[in-house]
Order: C-alpha cells, then sequence, then structure tokens
C-alpha cells in the first residue's frame, strides 16, 4: 500500500469514528436536556393511524399551553378513560424556518407540555408515548407547524 492510500485511509477511518462521536454526543445532549428527566418518556412509536383526536395549537416560540387546551386535555382524558387499552400518541410539530435544532427542541418542549398537562389530570405516564418532533415544510398556515396532534391507537 502506497503512503497516499494510507493516508486516504487513515482519513476516511478518522472520520467514521468522528461521526460516531459526534452522533452518541447528540444523543447525549437530547437525552438530558432539562425536562426530559422530569417525566418517564418513551419515545418513537409506529407512525399514527387516522386522524388525532385532539390538536393543540401553541404561540409563537412558546412551550406553555394556551388556555384553550383545558378543554381538550379534559375531553382527553375522558376518552383515554374509555379506552384502557389504548396508548396515546403525542406528536409535536415545527416549521422549517429558524435554527432546526431549536425548534425540534421547541416541538418536543411543546409535546412534554401536553404529556404533563395529561399525567396531570391522571392520565397514566405509562401510557403515553412521545413521537420524535417533526418538521412541516408544506404547509402556507404556519400555526399548523405549531401544533401538537394527539392520537389513541
Amino acid at each position: 500500500m502506497e503512503k497516499d492510500e494510507q493516508i486516504g485511509l487513515v482519513v476516511l477511518i478518522g472520520g467514521l469514528v468522528l461521526a460516531c462521536v459526534l452522533a452518541v454526543i447528540s444523543f447525549g445532549v437530547y437525552t438530558t436536556s432539562p425536562g426530559y428527566r422530569n417525566v418517564s418518556v418513551k419515545t418513537q412509536a409506529g407512525i399514527p393511524q387516522g386522524e388525532p383526536v385532539a390538536r393543540i395549537y401553541f404561540n409563537l416560540g412558546s412551550d406553555e399551553l394556551p388556555e384553550e387546551a383545558g378543554g381538550a386535555i379534559q375531553t382527553l382524558k375522558e376518552k383515554i378513560a374509555a379506552n384502557p387499552k389504548a396508548q396515546v400518541l403525542i406528536s409535536g410539530f415545527h416549521d422549517p424556518s429558524g435554527d432546526p435544532v431549536k425548534n425540534a427542541e421547541l416541538a418536543k418542549e411543546r409535546a412534554m407540555a401536553t404529556q404533563k398537562a395529561l399525567i396531570g389530570v391522571g392520565v397514566p405516564a405509562e401510557r403515553i408515548v412521545l413521537r420524535k418532533p417533526e418538521q412541516l415544510t408544506d404547509t402556507a398556515d404556519m400555526q399548523e407547524a405549531r401544533r401538537v396532534d394527539i392520537h389513541l391507537q
């Protein structure tokens, strides 16, 4: 093997090692972010089936549940109680504008705020699963990207 080939191989292996290290660090940052440890979180269930049983829209840049979400949370509590074997699947969404990492984190925090509200009204935490945040790219109404969908599976 010539010296140039050896250098190329070393650079390739070094790049792969660096990519693996960055992936591990990114996962660690995601799982150790504030709030992640506050609630038991199951993530990435299957693809939601059918229409959501509820949608909660959030204000721009906020993960605080809006006042009108209280009615949706109570309705969800009743639907969940009526379906004791159903799993609650929460999906947070964000738009493509701005920093995609910050937007995904905000979508996750919105989903977690919804999860905490459901736990607060008596829904067992083990029945709630959070999906990885999704970015919407084909919506004219950006409020659609500032929402959480809740499905019963």
